[in-house]
């Protein structure tokens, strides 16, 4: 296929930014549903950052056919700082992927009263057996689980429509909020670190640089779909919402038993598109800075069963404000970086 490395890339980049919060709607609702149709400013001000910086990030990882952050933030942050910046991204990726694991087994646990461990071990066993096959399977897998995602969301929403056909008239009338701005540059600064962090272990998928722009408008093509969709379910459903934990599962019960099948299976899939990149990025690191083998890096990702015993929402309350910070930080330098870049040339 005469794409197929801008459509692969774009799959990685959209499976790697839809994580559980997304998926279930919470994300949507906080940063943008809340706004009235100032959210969907809001979404449409995050695809345009979105495409910038995952361009600019994808570009500089191939260009430099990089496998890790180091290799295209060492001249700019230089030995000393980049070793903090190693142990620190080291952190946010394993940090990630027991989140990632944990919400999995949370997920199960809740819908299926299925068991909490075992169903994290599963996870977690399956999932770097898959990433031992290497970068391929990664984009495989992205590929199936992301459609998943996108064809399930799309149901859920025009089932939404169908049920309220005059919502599209309602909403003509739906106030725009103050604070919807400063609400998506948050967003993107809370995403842009995985987002760095990920696309920069992509830099030996291909020689190809101009596949970076193809694979970057992909990637938010598909995001942007995905947000207008959930801000959709959640603007239509907004009253009834307001204490649900996870609106997607609120949502799509209403609606039957099978959709509400197909929102776990949602939710199961962007956990795992997630865990899988944030794996794959931080076995990839450790194999380029000490000289492991990939494969053997990978087994690192094993500590994330006993970290996963703090259960998902003990994770994300202690975790996630640490990833705020760190996305703030290293958005900074990208800006920095392409100023510097320009003046020199």
């Amino acid at each position: 296929m005469k794409f197929n490395d801008e459509i692969s890339l774009g799959f990685i980049y959209i499976g790697t930014l839809i994580g559980a919060g997304f998926a279930s709607g919470q994300e949507i609702m906080s940063f943008f549903t809340i706004y009235g149709k100032g959210g969907l400013l809001g979404i449409i001000v995050v695809s345009v950052f979105f495409f910038i910086l995952g361009y600019f990030i994808l570009s500089e990882s191939l260009k430099h056919q990089s496998k890790c952050v180091r290799d295209i933030l060492l001249s700019l942050a230089g030995e000393r700082l980049m070793l903090l910046f190693d142990i620190m991204i080291d952190i946010f990726c394993l940090a990630g992927y027991c989140i990632m694991v944990a919400g999995c087994g949370a997920v199960l646990e809740e819908s299926m009263n299925l068991h909490y461990m075992p169903m994290v071990i599963l996870f977690n066993i399956g999932m770097v057996l898959a990433l031992k096959q290497g970068m391929s399977t990664l984009a495989g897998l992205n590929k199936i689980l992301v459609s998943i995602i996108l064809i399930i969301t799309l149901l859920i929403g025009l089932t939404c429509l169908k049920e309220r056909p005059n919502v599209l008239s309602d909403l003509k009338i739906l106030p725009v909020k103050r604070g919807w701005f400063i609400s998506a540059l948050v967003y993107v600064s809370y995403n842009i670190t995985l987002a760095l962090v990920v696309l920069a272990s992509l830099g030996t998928y291909t020689r190809r640089i101009r596949a970076a722009i193809g694979a970057a408008v992909f990637g938010v093509m598909g995001l942007f779909m995905m947000a207008i969709t959930m801000w959709l379910i959640t603007t239509v459903n907004f009253p009834s919402l307001a204490r649900v934990q996870i609106p997607l599962l609120w949502v799509a019960r209403r609606q039957g038993q099978l959709l509400y099948i197909a929102s776990i299976a949602i939710l199961l899939s962007a956990m795992t598109t997630t865990a899988l990149s944030l794996g794959f990025s931080f076995a990839q690191g450790l194999s380029r800075r000490y000289d492991f083998r990939y494969s053997d890096a990978l087994n690192f990702l094993l500590l994330g069963i006993p970290f996963a015993g703090y259960g998902f929402a003990g994770l994300i309350s202690k975790i996630y404000p640490l990833f705020g910070f760190i996305g703030i930080f290293f958005g900074i330098l990208l800006i920095l970086r392409r100023f510097l870049i320009i003046k020199i040339e």
